[in-house]
C-alpha cells in the first residue's frame, strides 16, 4: 500500500472557516501534527479546529483554543494522538482575527 508524507502550509487569512486540507479522491490521510503560530508580534487571538466529514456532510468542531498568545505556537495532537481522515475529508480551522495564524500540519497520505 503506497504512502507518502506531505505537509500542509496555510495562513488564515480571513475569519470565515476556512479550508487547510482536504484528503484527495480515493486516499486516507492520517494527521500526524497539527500546529498554529500566532504571527501577530502583540495581540492574542482564538482559533477552532474543526473536521469535515465528507460522507455525513457534516463539519465538528475538534478544538477550541480561547487564546493563543502574540508570537507563540499552539500545538494540537499531541503525545502520539493522530485523525484519520477518509477521502475528501477535511481539516479546517476558524480564525479569532485575519491574517495573525499560519498553520502548519504534517499528514500521512495511504491509497
Amino acid at each position: 500500500m503506497p504512502s507518502t508524507y506531505i505537509n500542509a502550509i496555510k495562513t488564515l487569512d480571513g475569519t470565515s472557516i476556512a479550508d487547510v486540507y482536504e484528503v484527495p479522491q480515493g486516499k486516507t490521510a492520517i494527521l500526524k501534527t497539527i500546529s498554529a503560530y500566532n504571527t501577530n508580534a502583540s495581540t492574542a487571538s482564538s482559533l477552532i479546529v474543526h473536521i469535515y466529514d465528507s460522507s455525513a456532510d457534516a463539519t465538528t468542531e475538534f478544538e477550541k483554543t480561547a487564546s493563543i498568545g502574540a508570537e507563540t505556537r499552539q500545538a494540537y495532537l499531541e503525545n502520539g494522538e493522530v485523525i484519520v481522515l477518509e477521502s475528501k475529508d477535511k481539516l479546517r480551522m476558524t480564525a479569532g482575527a485575519s491574517n495573525y495564524f499560519d498553520i502548519f500540519v504534517s499528514i500521512l497520505e495511504v491509497l
